[in-house]
């Protein structure tokens, strides 16, 4: 199958514009769907746009498919929405499926390319599922490694072999599964610092967490696919589930004949606090238990997962987070570390689009028939 660069786009308006585009094609199926904007800037133009359609007779099965939770991640996170749209959509049976998309929900760090929201908050830390967000107990072993996560000076240089050689100590010393949790589980309490998930929810978290709230109620399916990239294999996409997912990875692999699946504990993939599929198991749980859920995250790959890149993608990291609020005495080194984020969320080869498209054809064929949602996909 051809690659098809339409899919993807090159800024947050063009985004955006590419998916309001999409409500004439879904209305062919569901005549009464709509477009929602729900604004989140308080100064600019920023929104979280979704589009609904409910089906034209029974309530049965609901798909929700998100992007850019995590900014920037939003520009492939986008690509793949649209492959559903234009080549899985008119597969369902609009006469018992709903369908719910939408688009950027941390829309300020895709405009302004950045995992992060405008309060320096990494959502997926923010959705915790108790009335309030934990503080200083969470994650004691994050302030050992702090000084070296988020250097408080001007950056000079875009590589830094001393740094490399600090935190490859700092791996020794603490660990490497401690320092791995201690850097990815969230931290609340470094309002600066990488992976920090706020002190309450943010106005995204709430937008999102109302549309989900308002969008399940009557149905008796939910599949929910949320869209990330920059962890895991770099020309293999991850099927990553919550560990609240009853149901063994091995036994996903077989039921939709996809060979990457892995669930959010040390063993398989890396734990993390405040998660949005998580908190969504829960939500389900608690409130709707008679309900059937199924959500999960493509996560696609870039750097890789050797020791090398991994060190490499927390170099990144820790550069951007570096840059943005302690600036830069040099632009080559500046300029540097954007292309470095970009090409770690964001990867302009056209080898690794197109692989991380047919992934996505391979994943939505998988998991629309393992749930039941079509009785097969022709290729």
């Amino acid at each position: 199958m051809n690659f098809k660069r339409e899919y993807f786009a090159e800024s947050y308006e063009e985004s955006r514009a590419k998916f309001r585009g999409f409500l004439q094609q879904v209305q062919a199926m569901w005549p009464a769907a709509a477009l929602e904007q729900h604004s989140v800037g308080i100064e600019e133009d920023l929104t979280i746009e979704a589009i609904q359609a409910l089906p034209l007779h029974k309530k049965k099965r609901l798909i929700i498919i998100s992007t850019g939770l995590h900014g920037i991640e939003g520009y492939l996170g986008g690509a793949s929405q649209h492959l559903f749209v234009s080549e899985f959509m008119q597969l369902l049976d609009p006469d018992n499926t709903g369908l719910l998309l939408v688009h950027s929900i941390n829309p300020w760090g895709m405009k302004y390319r950045r995992r992060v929201n405008e309060n320096n908050v990494d959502l997926n830390r923010n959705f915790i599922f108790e009335e309030t967000l934990p503080a200083k107990k969470v994650n004691p072993a994050y302030d050992q490694a702090m000084k070296l996560l988020n250097p408080q000076k001007p950056l000079i240089i875009a590589e830094n072999p001393f740094a490399c050689l600090s935190l490859i100590n700092k791996i020794l010393v603490m660990g490497p599964a401690v320092f791995r949790e201690a850097v990815l589980y969230g931290q609340y309490r470094h309002p600066k610092g990488l992976y920090y998930g706020g002190s309450s929810f943010e106005r995204s978290t709430e937008v999102f967490n109302e549309l989900f709230t308002n969008a399940v109620s009557g149905f008796e399916q939910i599949l929910f696919i949320d869209m990330h990239s920059g962890y895991g294999p770099r020309y293999q996409m991850t099927l990553v589930n919550s560990f609240h997912e009853k149901r063994d990875s091995d036994d996903l692999k077989k039921l939709f004949s996809y060979p990457q699946v892995a669930k959010t504990d040390p063993d398989e993939f890396y734990q993390m606090q405040g998660d949005m599929i998580d908190y969504f198991y829960q939500l389900i749980k608690a409130k709707s238990p008679e309900k059937s859920f199924y959500g999960t995250s493509f996560e696609f790959g870039t750097y890789g997962e050797s020791f090398t890149a991994v060190l490499r993608s927390l170099k990144t990291m820790i550069n951007e987070n570096r840059l943005f609020h302690h600036g830069s005495k040099n632009k080559r080194a500046a300029r540097k570390v954007r292309e470095n984020f970009e090409a770690l969320f964001n990867p302009k080869e056209e080898q690794w689009r197109e692989k991380a498209l047919k992934d996505s054809r391979q994943a939505f064929a998988g998991i629309l028939c393992g749930e039941g949602y079509v009785k097969s996909v022709s290729s």
